[in-house]
């Protein structure tokens, strides 16, 4: 328990002397698309309200709200007849978008994604609510569980030489 306390204190110490904490499974990086090269975003999936602790769907899938933190987005409007971003939920074949809410720079928090796999799309639109994408992408990221396929279907990772 002792040892506990003192790993305990040296996180405190490290997170008040002003280092940002390192990212965890549930985090996501957003690379900025070129409509808007100097953005800069995060996106966490935290668990959807529910009465049991945990989200899920009736077929066993999480459901994850997703807090964004994103910096340096321009006005909408100097990217063309924009006037909002939001934020969609993308199948891994960019067949399926849904859409999830508006972000702005600072947090925001949209949702519920349910998918285990996504992309993670931001776009200028010209409305709050549209029924499909259709503005530049400016901030783009995928799941973790979307990573870790990535990486499984290297060579490397199924024992093949490389």
């Amino acid at each position: 328990m002792k040892g506990l306390a003192v790993l305990g204190c040296l996180a405190l110490a490290a997170t008040s002397a002003g280092s940002k904490p390192k990212p965890g499974p549930y985090d996501m990086a957003l690379a900025p698309g070129p409509a808007a090269p100097s953005a800069r975003g995060t996106a966490r999936l935290v668990f959807a309200d529910s009465p049991f602790g945990v989200a899920a769907t009736a077929d066993g899938r999480l459901r994850f709200d997703i807090r964004v933190t994103a910096d340096a987005l321009p006005d909408p409007a100097t990217l063309g007849a924009y006037h909002t971003y939001v934020a969609w939920e993308v199948s891994s074949d960019l067949s399926d978008w849904r859409r999830l809410g508006t972000i702005s720079n600072g947090v925001s928090t949209v949702g519920v994604a349910e998918r285990n796999k996504f992309l993670f799309i931001i776009t200028a639109e010209a409305d709050s609510a549209p029924a499909v994408h259709a503005g530049p992408v400016v901030l783009h990221g995928t799941s973790p569980s979307g990573w870790l396929q990535q990486f499984l279907s290297h060579p490397l990772f199924r024992g093949a030489p490389g």
